[in-house]
Parts: C-alpha cells; sequence; structure tokens
C-alpha cells in the first residue's frame, strides 16, 4: 500500500527472508503451536479457537442458567477457524500459526522497506524493533533484590508488570503473549511511516485500520489516531476526508463497532486520579520514564519528528484512563506509537552523534536484554492446547480465575444486537461435569 499496482516492493531473495524470518519469529515467540512453551494467555485463546472451528457461528453458552454470546475481536482467528471447519481442530491451530507467521513476514517486509526508502541498514533497524521495550530490567532487579526472591526469580518469570497498576509491553513480550494485538497495530503504524506524506496512503488509510479493529480495537486506536495527526500536520487532511476507500473503511467500521460496544459498560473503566488518587503520581511519573521516557530523550538528541512527538503525547496521556481488566487502555493503544518510537530509535541509531548515539545505543542495549529475560518464559516445559474445552470452562480453570470476562461474552439476548446478527446456536455446559482443560 498504496502502490500495490506498481508491484512488489521487494526483490524475491529480500521476500524469501522475510517469509523464512515471519516463520522462525513466529515459531519462536507466538504459542500458537504449542511445541514451544506458550504464556497463559494461551488458554484462553486456544478456547475461542476451539468455539469457532467447531461450530456455527455466532457462539452462544449456556452455563447453569447463565447465558452469554461470545463478543471479542475476533479477527485474528476467524481465517484460522473457517480452515478448522472444513479441516478439524489440527488444521485450525496449524493455520492459525501459519496466519501468525505471515503477519510477522508483512511486519519485517515492511521495516526492509522503510530501511531502504530512508537510507538506513535493514538489519540494524529490524535488530532495534524486534527488542524494543522499556527499562524494565533497571526496577525489576532493584525490586528483586530488595523485596522479592533474588536476581535469579526473574528468569522465566518475566517482569512487565513491575508498576503493578499500568504496562507498555515489548516488542518481545507481545508477540509472547498476545500477537493479536500486535499485528493489526504494528502494520498499519509501519504503513504509516512508509507513507504519511502521500495523500494517496491517507485517502485509503482507514481500510486497514478498520481491518485492523476486527482483531484489536484499542491497538487499531492507537494507530488510527497517529494517522490522524499525519493527516493534520501534514496538511493532507482533505484527502483523507474525500477518499471513497476511507468511506469504505468506515462502513465497515460500524456495523463492527457496534458488535464490539454491546454490553462493554460492564468492562471496568475509569480515570486513574479518581481511583487511586494523587498519591499514584510518583509512580506514573516513573513509569513514564523508564517505559520510554529515557529512551525518547535519547532519540530526540539525534533525529526530530512531528509524528513521533504526537505519539510521546500520547504515550504519556494513555496511563490516565484505566479501561479493562488488565488496563488494556495504556497496554493495546501505546503499540503503535511505540512501534514509530521503535523505528525511530532504529533510525537515530545509525545517525552519527557521539556520545548521543552512545547513550542511546546502552538504553536500547538495556531494554533488549530485559527482552531476552522475558522471552526466557520459552525455556519452561510446554504443554498441550486443549482440544476440548470451550471458552467458559477455560475461563472457569484458567490462572485469571478471578477475571469477569466481560470483555469476550455479554449476556444474551442483548437488546442492542438482537436485531442484526443471528441467533446464536447455544452450547450447553453442565458447571458439575467441565471437562478438564490441561495437565
Amino acid at each position: 500500500m498504496p502502490g500495490w499496482r506498481g508491484g512488489w516492493p521487494l526483490s524475491g531473495a529480500a521476500t524469501l527472508a522475510c517469509l523464512a524470518g515471519g516463520l522462525a519469529w513466529g515459531f519462536g515467540s507466538s504459542g500458537a503451536h504449542h511445541l514451544l512453551y506458550a504464556a497463559v494467555d494461551w488458554q484462553i485463546r486456544d478456547a475461542v479457537l476451539h468455539d469457532l472451528a467447531t461450530g456455527p457461528w455466532p457462539v452462544g453458552y449456556v452455563v447453569g442458567d447463565v447465558v452469554r454470546l461470545l463478543r471479542a475481536p475476533l479477527g485474528y482467528y476467524m481465517p484460522a477457524a473457517l480452515a478448522g471447519r472444513v479441516g478439524g481442530l489440527a488444521v485450525a491451530e496449524a493455520a492459525l500459526f501459519a496466519w501468525t507467521a505471515l503477519g510477522l513476514a508483512l511486519v519485517l517486509s515492511l521495516l526492509m522497506a522503510l530501511a531502504r526508502q530512508a537510507g538506513l541498514r535493514a538489519r540494524w533497524l529490524v535488530l532495534v524493533f524486534l527488542t524494543f521495550g522499556g527499562l524494565d530490567l533497571l526496577p525489576n532487579v532493584f525490586l528483586d533484590l530488595t523485596e522479592g526472591e533474588g536476581l535469579l526469580s526473574y528468569w522465566q518469570r518475566g517482569g512487565e508488570w513491575w508498576a503493578r497498576i499500568f504496562q507498555y509491553s515489548g516488542h518481545a513480550t507481545l508477540l509472547l503473549w498476545v500477537p493479536n494485538h500486535a499485528l493489526p497495530a504494528w502494520i498499519p503504524a509501519l504503513l504509516l511511516l512508509r507513507h504519511a506524506r502521500q495523500a494517496r496512503f491517507l485517502a485509503v488509510a482507514a481500510l486497514p485500520l478498520a481491518a485492523g479493529a476486527a482483531w484489536s480495537p484499542l491497538g487499531a486506536l492507537g494507530a488510527g489516531l497517529m494517522t490522524g495527526v499525519a493527516a493534520l500536520s501534514g496538511g493532507l487532511w482533505r484527502a483523507a476526508l474525500i477518499g471513497p476507500v476511507n468511506w469504505l473503511g468506515l462502513l465497515l467500521a460500524v456495523p463492527l463497532a457496534w458488535f464490539l460496544a454491546a454490553g462493554s459498560g460492564a468492562i471496568p473503566h475509569g480515570w486513574l486520579l479518581a481511583e487511586h488518587g494523587l498519591a499514584v503520581l510518583p509512580r506514573l511519573a516513573l513509569f513514564l520514564g523508564v517505559e520510554f521516557g529515557l529512551v525518547a530523550l535519547a532519540v530526540l538528541l539525534l533525529v526530530r519528528s512531528r509524528l513521533l512527538a504526537a505519539g510521546l503525547v500520547l504515550l504519556a496521556m494513555l496511563p490516565l484512563y484505566v479501561f479493562g481488566p488488565g488496563n488494556e487502555m495504556t497496554m493495546r493503544t501505546g503499540i503503535a506509537p511505540l512501534a514509530i518510537l521503535a523505528v525511530a530509535a532504529g533510525a537515530a541509531l545509525q545517525q552519527a552523534g557521539g556520545w548521543r548515539r552512545g547513550l542511546l545505543a546502552g538504553l536500547l542495549l538495556v531494554a533488549a536484554l530485559g527482552q531476552g529475560l522475558e522471552a526466557s518464559i520459552l525455556t519452561r516445559p510446554a504443554w498441550p492446547s486443549s482440544r476440548d474445552c470451550s471458552l467458559p470452562e477455560a475461563a472457569a480453570q484458567s490462572v485469571f480465575d478471578a477475571t469477569d470476562w466481560s470483555h469476550y461474552v455479554v449476556p444474551w439476548p442483548e437488546p442492542e444486537l438482537a436485531p442484526l446478527i443471528e441467533a446464536p446456536v447455544m452450547r450447553e455446559i453442565q458447571p458439575a461435569a467441565m471437562a478438564r482443560c490441561w495437565p
């Protein structure tokens, strides 16, 4: 995009390298295949894929007297689930891994195209992007030494939640836990970086954003806000407004938003200060500095960008509003602006800058070490996916047993949705005879 009619921008060898890199990246970091240890989020993700691949859509559940509709962003699962409807659940799982690897190959392709466009070394840009994250290593080492079980406790545990009430996930963490949120934020953000000055891109940008919202509404929101900044600051907002493809994207987004917003009032939300008071401000300031502020200052010593500045402002503001059981507003909406910062850091590292370059390199090394420790969970024993459990069964047995799952299901019938979708085919689940999902 947007010049797809003009041919693929990479050579055959580069394209094969990106495809191989996507497969390797996906195998080493995504839990879709269960050949390596999968983060515990995959307990729920496996169940969603199971329910979509083994029965008709829409999906509903009856658990005792409780009736629910599966109402979640399902875009990540749908192609694999469709393959599973034809070939069975094992085919669905293989298709989900291939689908994830293809998304990662597109990310690598965009990074390579960006590097060539800007005259950068692609390998350094890719390396910075793959290992990018906050300086979580520093507070985690301090906490492990002063309040925890010692320095070695970081191994196989990870430490993105050191601030407890908010998180900006590093790139290794995102793929280990939530590739369904990372890819629909990364791809529009990288497309924007490559084409932000082109009116023909901004005239069609709403379409990938609408598609991304089917995977991760908040991830696409972050990318959409960055796209809006590019249109306004570049004086190309008229092209965005009159583009018929953008209106098509809006047309697709309206029923999707209607579906995803149904019953969303039950999802925890509210202002950070209203919930925690002014006492949270020192922790917030430390969080902002550790997660992106210090790296951003080092980058700004070497490069300037209005889009980058807008992303940093957004990152500073997002923690002020809490939405979702894990503060999803911060974690997911921040993915796209953090991706823009990662690319800026990879570009800045290749600028001649003396001590400034050394400072940035040191900070990025600390971030990379922290992301390496996040990836140490892969050394745990692999566990098999459950091919028998529905979402309510998985939710009842997962490690997130205190979660109410209002971001996945909504009571049925839902007055706003009932006139718009087919009646769901209800799966009756007996609470007293729930299957055991995992060993």
